[in-house]
């Protein structure tokens, strides 16, 4: 077999290109596209099936063109392996990956039996020459194929990222990968060394690529995006389910399906204990310190002083037991828009900036994640004409110079997308009550999920909704006849029947039909209405800015590949408590962001160190300062190794670290071990260079295993705040510490040492040596 090996360090990676005749490819090319129930979800970009041979028969009851059983048993939509609870069927193999995106298919399909036997041929005909000797002169035992995993890609724009596959981690048998269709491209490389010790191929159409079992210990391996491929790739992969009880768990299930099963298990845990609701920053502060029965309330003073308090901590969120939804729907008149679980800062921040004896605020107001609700507290206001229109005016100008948000919007209405198929279920109901008494062949709308709901469904609910007079959208009402209006859509969340552009379409067209005197334009429009759908909750308003609030703010010559938004930058900046004259420090600056934010927002009146191990990060965040107006007088940058900063900062001169950690994305050769390493030896060494009370304010994506690491020097610091938040598609944590001047228990101990070391016959010298503190924390 050692003409068809790729060149890897270890040998385990074939590849044959002229698997299949040309004919025999586009049969089963063609086949397969027609009559494969592909499916797709939202965690995957490309379409897949799950195909199992039932535990009585790996031969699939017929040969190639002897439908048999098996056959049958692939009609339609397909035989479910799994039972409604998820346990194994009696037919069904429960394979276990990561991606399925339904039950699987119990059965093959004539087509691929066929290739099945054809890939078990390649492989037991070539292994059984090349084995005979290493098995004292016996055949090895050939690979039977029983589960088949086929994913359709149908361009070039989809693909899969740098995987291996752990569902097979404990096998001992291949994976064969025949790829039918468009030439795509098939990368592989190790996951110690993966400069060195890589490979490359094409896949043709008819071609087979076998990896060995060891290949997912030691690779990754990956198709990448071709943005010139226009073509479909169809690709099969066969695999071995081993039935014998030899799992982990007895019933043949290896370690690397049941980890799959323990990650799946353990997002649904965390989502469903008690408490796991209350997301809000701080909530497990306040819990703490709050009597039984007292309310959450807002503060209503600008925060000084620390005490342990944070920005946003005291921010009052929605609560269907303590708010009336229709009474905060009458209230609220503008609503903003942040980052998902940042809503206690946006929140902070509107309480300054507008007059707490008029306005309160609501963070996540009907539930809607990502919004803050600002709720006027008079409702029946003496004044009116020019003399509202001038104070919104006012108004509007200061939300538009929040620092906290992306958009602001009037809002117009809500809903939740129970609404919709609750009013279609009732129409349902009355044309049934109508037409005929015989529901034997009615589709019951109650037991269609929310990813039953569709564009025209939206349609249809809107429209009615607008007729009914339960919606309104003054601005289009308001708007002279002739003018032009566009909707605009955020989806955030899986499980939709729709995407945003069918969001967008057809409420849009439900409000031009309503709204007759104005014409949709996408550009050049009058007015902009967003119809943000935030899992199942809908938010509808009027966008007064033009452009995202956090975006362009600073003006940048340079750009690192990874730079955090200036609305969190802000956030971070308030939650540190820096006052004027404070000396701010950034040891992983970046493109200097927070550091430029932290300048304009107290108007230089801080001093402000930059430090990147990057000699052009530190340079570019340079002249970044310089083209805001930021001189070395205000802003100095070093290229430094953060983990021995203390050499360009006196100890105890420092009052706030503010600092988006490094994820390990961008540095994808290191293991979470090395990241844990770096963040204690960080920590440990900022301890010395911040003053008493000085805090540290950290953006980090592993942000459970830094609480740990924080846990681990107590004695240093006090955790302050920990909040999870929502950066585009992944959620990382803010975490704020306040260092201790004082290690109590550690002073406690000394003194203990200091009392009893006259009870001991110990020479100085002896007592020292066995009791000194200090370590080399600069190897750590």
């Amino acid at each position: 077999m050692e003409e068809y090996l790729l060149p890897l360090r270890t040998p385990c990676v074939y590849y044959d290109p002229n698997f299949l005749l040309d004919a025999e490819a586009d049969e089963a090319y063609a086949d397969l596209l027609k009559n494969t129930p592909w499916e797709k979800t939202p965690k995957i970009n490309r379409w897949v099936t799950l195909m199992e041979l039932p535990k009585d028969d790996d031969d699939g009851g017929g040969g190639d063109g002897d439908q048999g059983d098996d056959a049958k048993s692939c009609e339609g939509s397909g035989t479910s392996g799994k039972d409604a609870s998820g346990t194994d069927r009696e037919e069904g193999r429960g394979y276990r990956y990561r991606d399925a995106p339904g039950a699987s298919i119990v059965g093959f399909p004539p087509v691929v039996q066929k290739l099945k036997r054809l890939a078990e041929e390649w492989y037991n005909s070539r292994s059984e020459q090349h084995d005979t000797n290493d098995n004292n002169g016996e055949k090895p035992k050939p690979v039977e194929f029983n589960v088949c995993l086929l994913n359709y890609y149908q361009d070039g724009t989809q693909r899969i990222g740098w995987h291996s596959d752990r569902e097979e981690l404990g096998r001992t048998t291949p994976i064969a990968s025949i790829s039918l269709g468009a030439p795509r491209q098939f990368l592989i490389r190790s996951k110690t060394d993966g400069v060195r010790d890589r490979a490359s191929l094409v896949m043709k159409h008819g071609s087979v690529v076998v990896m060995e079992n060891v290949c997912q210990w030691k690779y990754l391996h990956s198709v990448p995006k071709e943005a010139d491929v226009a073509n479909g790739r169809i690709n099969l992969t066969f695999r071995c389910k081993d039935d014998g009880g030899g799992g982990e768990d007895g019933k043949g299930t290896t370690a690397g399906e049941l980890e799959h099963e323990k990650r799946d298990h353990w997002i649904n845990q965390i989502s469903t204990e008690e408490g796991a609701l209350d997301s809000t920053a701080g909530s497990w502060k306040k819990e703490a310190e709050m009597g039984e029965g007292q309310e959450r309330v807002a503060s209503t003073m600008p925060i000084e002083g620390g005490g342990g308090l944070v920005f946003g901590d005291n921010a009052q969120f929605y609560d269907p037991v303590h708010h009336s939804e229709e009474e905060v729907a009458k209230s609220v008149e503008y609503v903003v828009k942040t980052n998902i679980g940042a809503e206690s800062y946006c929140a902070a921040e509107l309480e300054e900036v507008l007059d707490i004896e008029q306005y309160h605020m609501l963070a996540r107001p009907f539930g809607a994640a990502g919004y803050v609700a600002v709720c006027r507290r008079i409702t029946n206001n003496a004044s009116g004409g020019s003399d509202e229109a001038e104070m919104l005016s006012q108004i509007e100008e200061t939300l538009l110079r929040l620092r906290t948000a992306h958009h602001v919007l009037r809002y117009h209405d809500h809903f939740d997308l129970a609404d919709v198929l609750s009013s279609l279920e009732a129409a349902a109901a009355n044309d049934t009550a109508e037409t005929s008494n015989d529901t034997s062949d009615e589709e019951h709308i109650t037991k269609k999920a929310f990813g039953s709901i569709n564009g025209e469904m939206l349609y249809e609910f809107y429209k009615d909704r607008l007729v009914a007079n339960k919606a309104s959208i003054p601005s289009l009402v308001n708007l002279e006849g002739g003018g032009t209006f566009r909707t605009s859509c955020e989806r955030i969340g899986s499980g939709h029947g729709f995407q945003a552009p069918e969001v967008e379409r057809e409420i849009g067209g439900a409000m031009s039909e309503y709204y007759a005197h104005i014409k949709p334009k996408m550009n050049d429009f009058d007015v902009q209405v967003r119809i943000d759908v935030l899992c199942t909750k809908v938010i509808v308003g009027t966008q007064i800015n033009v452009d995202d609030l956090s975006k362009e703010r600073h003006f940048l010559r340079f750009r690192n590949a990874v730079t955090i938004k200036t609305n969190l930058a802000y956030a971070m900046i308030r939650c540190a408590n820096i006052k004027n004259g404070d000396l701010v420090v950034d040891p992983f600056c970046g493109s200097g962001t927070i550091l430029l934010e932290a300048l304009d927002v107290y108007q230089k009146q801080i001093k402000c160190v930059g430090m990147d191990v990057s000699r052009r990060s530190a340079n570019g965040a340079r002249e970044n300062a310089l083209a805001e107006g930021f001189g070395d007088d205000l802003c100095q940058f070093h290229c430094c190794d953060a983990r021995n900063f203390r050499r360009k900062l006196e100890e105890e001169s420092v009052n706030a670290i503010v600092t988006n950690l490094p994820w390990g994305i961008m540095t994808g050769h290191k293991n979470v071990s090395d990241l844990q390493s770096m963040y204690e030896v960080f920590l440990r060494t900022a301890w010395y260079i911040l003053k008493d009370r000085g805090r540290i304010v950290m953006l980090v994506l592993r942000g459970l295993q830094l609480t740990r690491i924080i846990r681990k020097l107590s004695g240093r610091y006090r955790l302050l705040s920990v909040n999870c938040v929502r950066t585009t598609n992944n959620l990382p944590s803010i975490v704020v510490v306040e260092k201790l001047a004082v290690d109590e228990v550690r002073d406690a101990v000394k003194r203990q040492l200091g009392y009893l070391a006259q009870f001991v016959s110990v020479s100085s010298e002896m007592h020292q040596a066995v009791h000194y503190e200090k370590i080399d924390e600069t190897t750590l």
